[in-house]
């Protein structure tokens, strides 16, 4: 999965039951990538991303966990060199976390993303965590039709089931 390790942005999408026809809702992120036991139990790698509960995706979300997808990909116009993947897990919202897990998401964030201190800071922001249970890899450049799946155990240790 080092091709999510290279890129900064993901487009997230959520089933939307206000479209009319419940089309997914797709929006553009920054993202961090923690692999796999980095925070707490977690088989699956987790991707870190950073919202407004109150923004249409936000409120798709809810505290989790939800089901979503998520593509991230090198834009190119070399077909030979397009990269990417698809991703398929669980969004779960901070606040269903441990207080521990709560802490080491936004630390992974931070981590690749510093500038955004002051925006958690300020309250109104909260962190999600997508648990991939599958995903689906491109790179052309090791030759067209090549995409690898990796299925990965959603449990996390850390999200605590229990809590409104």
């Amino acid at each position: 999965m080092r091709v999510l390790g290279e890129r900064w942005v993901l487009t997230l999408a959520l089933a939307d039951p206000t479209a009319p026809d419940a089309s997914p809702y797709p929006t553009p992120l920054f993202f961090a990538l923690a692999e796999p036991n980095t925070i707490g139990r977690h088989p699956a790698p987790l991707v870190v991303v950073v919202s407004d509960p109150d923004s249409h995706h936000g409120q798709l979300a809810g505290r989790g966990p939800t089901a979503a997808a998520a593509a991230v990909y090198l834009e190119t116009q070399e077909v030979g060199q397009v990269r990417g993947a698809q991703l398929r897990g669980s969004l779960v919202r901070e606040d269903a976390w441990t207080p521990a897990g709560a802490a080491g998401l936004r630390q992974c964030y931070l981590d690749r993303h510093p500038i955004a201190a002051p925006m958690l800071a300020g309250g109104r922001h909260r962190l999600y965590a997508l648990a991939v249970s599958w995903a689906k890899l491109t790179d052309n450049r090791l030759g067209f039709g090549a995409h690898p799946v990796a299925r990965f155990d959603v449990t996390c240790a850390e999200v605590e089931q229990s809590r409104p």
